[in-house]
């Protein structure tokens, strides 16, 4: 069994964690705010920008790559794309990515 935190996991807070009533996983914040407090994730962005070098020998200049990024970790969604396809699956991903879907459940649409 993990033991408690003696502190908040917060890092705005010093108050002590309270110890669990009940089995299961130990609380890391004292309070429900303090967990709603505690930051937003690394944004998920996507990004079009030139690779290092063309694979097929076109001027690098030419060459464009979409990829989504969260931190410091990265994938490639397409490479070797001209200027006016990379920046049209950049900005159809945005959108999917900035919609918000109701979440109960069902199949992609």
């Amino acid at each position: 069994m993990t033991p408690t935190p003696a502190t908040c996991a917060n890092p705005d807070c010093d108050r002590a964690v309270p110890r669990p009533k009940r089995p299961g996983r130990p609380a890391i914040y004292c309070s429900p705010d303090c967990r709603r407090t505690r930051g937003p994730r690394n944004p998920l962005v996507v990004e079009v920008q030139h690779p290092d070098i063309s694979p097929d020998g076109r001027p690098a200049q030419r060459v464009w790559t979409v990829q989504l990024r969260r931190g410091e970790h990265a994938v490639i969604i397409a490479n070797n794309l001209g200027w006016p396809t990379a920046n049209a699956l950049a900005h159809e991903l945005n959108n999917l990515l900035l919609t918000n879907y109701p979440h109960n459940g069902a199949a992609i649409d």
